[in-house]
């Protein structure tokens, strides 16, 4: 937006008794969860069974 343009609606606002809505302020949020080292483990899949391809493209367990 030009200087102008902006010097311009100032003018407006304060003729016409316009107020600017004010920014909302967030809240913060506390992060209460916290999970144990299993529970994250088991969500990054590191206790779940790996496989490899076998002879004929087939998949077989480690």
């Amino acid at each position: 937006m030009s200087d102008q343009l902006r010097d311009q609606l100032k003018k407006y606002k304060k003729k016409h008794g316009i107020k600017s809505p004010s920014p909302k302020k967030k809240s913060k949020k506390d992060n209460s969860e916290s999970y144990s080292r299993s529970e994250i483990e088991s969500l990054m899949g590191m206790n779940r069974p790996t496989y490899k391809r076998g002879p004929g493209g087939a998949y077989k367990q480690k």
